[in-house]
């Protein structure tokens, strides 16, 4: 038989089963939460590494005038080269409806039977694509708005339209999504590359080192010195192009979001851990008289706090065996979300040991650490103190202070002054509730606050971007003649020439060396010239000054491209390379901008150094219609007057579709942090309920004696329920400010991760009303049920308790 003390405690749960279920759910939903990212967290960086390394990436692709067979092999015998392959890579454009196109980067591949570097495996269909067909990525198949077997417009800088048939589908892990990037992802032979009518010349060296494969400043070295090498056997290298070592283009931000997640996760557990704690001291409040009964027979205080305890562990094991299955799964299908997000395949969902380990003790020992504070002072209580209390608290209501306060209200309900004396009865106990429902409420509107701020901050950038769309041309073209030809097109308001050309930091006698992905995309650096008074482009001055006339060596950079020059500051002196020559500029200013890294000088300066004075290679266009319909049929308009012109148009980004592409980086960090918010809110309601249980639970006796004077049911329940909803909207007043620094911490953390810059902080009025309702629908509801069962006691009942 059991001893009488395990006894009580099985009793004591069974008889508390309302007040012992809230507190596992409440650590079930944390342990839920932790668990889920802990899985995915575990699980993704396993596979996003398996996925990216199973290509062999290239740890450098050397531009080159030709790369033949006979090279490879040369190359492949080089000190430091572990394997070397010849690709291409052109940037061609898909029709996706009449006169409407997108950017198609088109990676060219001699034999894919036979391929070592920066591997791609085939989805189905042909393998390898014949002659004038094409393998398209699986990500991009909605890109370019067709499937499997059927044909595609595409368009190359150089060549004529073509009807291209999609022989095949292909997976390549190293690429971002295609829908996220806004383009599509075709593979071809070095003959179909011909048959579109460019060069059939294979231009790219794509290597891998042999030592140091994750040390940036290794690979650098080793691809240099083989640069030198080719170039003093009489071979042309523009360009090396080094990607951050075995990362994905998007692990970093991926990891930062978890880990982001994983933060909230266990502020959850925190908070769940002290609704644990309000819970136990009320249930000691209620066990005064047990407890001083148990001491007079002779139990010790550290049998009584054992007793407690295990009764925490019990508790924390049955939310264990509840959440961490649940978290488990829920883990699982975040992972196969978000994999489908980064363009991976999940080949195994294996979870390490130490996920459910982290769970088990945080589990268990968080809760019980926060709880051993109540414990100990409850099973401190000495005989004469545990039969002195009368069940209900001996603290004031709320001081002198607040008694002549309430009592100088006048046209109040008495139920509702009395709701607000009983607010404040057990002061130490409300304090734990506010804490509770203004922390879950203030993560609730930080995840409401950031979305706002990210729409703002898109808001704030395209405000600063005066122009609808820009189209990129594949070649410099004379300016006048391009703006008097689109100006006249019916609703064209304005147009702007800008120079463009890629970019990187120049150095004498140095090839230069570029940080972008083989999407072209990512790490990418360019410089962009337009006129010093533009009207189209006014962005936020961070340092100095901007671009002015007169302008001809000065420059400005943007935050992002200061994040790949951290040494630069205004004032500085910056080379640049331009066409494989350096170009000097003073640096004058820092702006801020949302978008690829940039350095913009003036059309003067940049005159002065591109070769092509009077040229421009790329448009930057305002029309006067405001819908998206009429908006395209403009676009259309250009784009045939171009085509007249024989202007071979590299790629035209509307500003809508531009920000499609932003917010698809930040949906699933925004959506992830709303989510969390929903657990914090969960957590934060429960709290109140126990507390509202456990207030009524105290007053029994004090409802008896209502009932005996006159009391309805239909009054218990108005003042037990008023009392919550005045607790919830003391913790709404609490959670409003709460929430503004940690909106500011989690914006700085957002906006760094995603364009080196702070998001600015954004009060939602959505969030603090929509909290503001949550907050009194959600009290009321906790107070219903304790209500309810209140009003339902009979005198008899009131009396007998003890």
């Amino acid at each position: 038989m059991l001893s009488p003390r395990w006894q009580k405690l099985w009793r004591d749960l069974w008889l508390t089963r309302g007040r012992t279920t809230m507190m596992v759910i409440a650590i079930a939903v944390s342990i839920f939460g932790v668990g889920a990212v802990l899985t995915t967290y575990s699980t993704l960086t396993r596979e996003i590494s398996r996925n990216y390394l199973g290509t062999n990436p290239a740890s450098a692709t050397l531009e080159m005038d030709k790369v033949d067979d006979a090279l490879v092999a040369a190359v492949r015998g080089r000190p430091g080269i572990a394997d070397a392959e010849a690709r291409a890579s052109v940037t061609a454009r898909v029709q996706v409806g009449p006169d409407t196109w997108r950017p198609l980067v088109l990676f060219v591949v001699k034999d894919m039977g036979a391929m070592r570097v920066s591997t791609f495996r085939s989805d189905g269909g042909a393998w390898p694509p014949p002659t004038g067909t094409m393998l398209v990525e699986r990500t991009a198949l909605p890109m370019v708005e067709a499937r499997l077997g059927e044909t595609v417009v595409v368009k190359t800088p150089n060549g004529p339209q073509h009807q291209v048939l999609i022989s095949g589908v292909v997976h390549d892990p190293a690429l971002a999504p295609a829908w996220q990037e806004r383009m599509g992802y075709g593979y071809i032979t070095p003959a179909t590359l011909a048959w579109l009518g460019e060069k059939g010349d294979l231009d790219e060296l794509k290597i891998v080192v042999s030592e140091q494969v994750g040390d940036a400043v290794a690979v650098e070295r080793t691809a240099r010195e083989l640069a030198g090498w080719l170039q003093q056997q009489g071979h042309e290298v523009h360009e090396i192009q080094i990607p951050p070592p075995l990362k994905h283009p998007h692990q970093n931000q991926m990891v930062a979001v978890l880990l982001l997640l994983l933060i909230f996760s266990l502020m959850a557990l925190v908070l769940s851990a002290i609704l644990v704690a309000t819970m136990i001291s009320g249930l000691l409040a209620v066990q005064i008289r047990q407890i001083g009964v148990m001491k007079a027979v002779g139990a010790q205080t550290r049998q009584i706090a054992g007793l407690y305890v295990v009764m925490i562990l019990v508790i924390s094991a049955a939310a264990l065996a509840l959440g961490c299955p649940a978290g488990v799964a829920a883990g699982r299908a975040f992972s196969a979300a978000l994999a489908e997000l980064l363009n991976i395949t999940l080949y195994s969902q294996a979870i390490p040991w130490w996920v459910f380990g982290v769970q088990v003790v945080a589990g268990l020992l968080v809760p019980l650490l926060v709880a051993l504070g109540p414990i100990a002072r409850g099973s401190r209580i000495t005989v004469r103190e545990a039969i002195a209390d009368f069940g209900v608290s001996q603290e004031r209501a709320g001081g002198r202070g607040l008694d002549a306060v309430l009592g100088g209200l006048r046209g109040l309900d008495r139920s509702l002054l009395l709701a607000l004396r009983n607010t404040f009865r057990r002061r130490g106990r409300l304090l734990l509730t506010l804490g509770l429902l203004a922390a879950g409420g203030a993560m609730f509107m930080t995840g409401l606050n950031v979305k706002a701020a990210w729409g703002k901050n898109l808001d704030d950038s395209f405000a600063t971007r005066r122009y609808d769309l820009e189209i990129r041309l594949s070649r410099p073209e004379p300016v006048e003649s391009l703006i008097a030809r689109i100006s006249s097109l019916p609703g064209v308001k304005n147009v702007e020439a800008w120079g463009y050309a890629p970019t990187a930091l120049a150095r004498p006698g140095v090839i230069d060396v570029v940080r972008t992905y083989p999407d072209g995309g990512h790490g990418s650096f360019s410089l962009r010239a337009g006129p010093a008074e533009t009207t189209l482009v006014k962005f936020p001055v961070l340092a100095g000054r901007r671009l002015q006339p007169g302008d001809t060596d000065a420059l400005v950079l943007n935050q992002l491209a200061l994040a790949q020059l951290p040494d630069v500051t205004v004032g500085d002196t910056l080379s640049l390379s331009l066409d494989g020559r350096g170009t000097a500029w003073r640096v004058v200013g820092i702006v801020r901008e949302i978008g690829p890294a940039s350095a913009y000088v003036t059309t003067e300066g940049f005159d002065r150094v591109s070769g092509h004075p009077g040229s421009a290679r790329s448009l930057r266009i305002v029309t006067a219609e405001g819908d998206l319909v009429a908006r395209g049929q403009v676009i259309q308009a250009i784009e045939r007057t171009l085509t007249e012109a024989n202007v071979s148009v590299a790629m035209v980004m509307a500003d809508s579709v531009f920000r499609t592409a932003l917010g698809e980086h930040i949906a699933i960090l925004i959506f992830s942090l709303v989510a969390m918010a929903v657990v914090m809110a969960v957590v934060g309601v429960l709290g109140l309920m126990s507390t509202m249980s456990t207030n009524m639970a105290e007053r029994t006796r004090e409802f008896g004696v209502m009932q005996t004077i006159g009391a309805t049911p239909h009054t218990v329940i108005r003042i037990v329920v008023s009392e919550g909803v005045f607790i919830g909207v003391l913790s709404w007043i609490i959670a409003v400010p709460l929430a503004l620094p940690l909106s500011a911490l989690v914006g700085t953390v957002t906006g760094n991760l995603a364009f080196r810059a702070p998001l600015p902080l954004v009060v939602s009025p959505f969030a603090v009303l929509l909290w503001l309702a949550i907050t009194i629908i959600g009290s009321a509801a906790a107070s219903a049920l304790p209500a309810w069962r209140a009003s339902r006691l009979t005198v008899r009942e009131t009396l007998a308790y003890v």
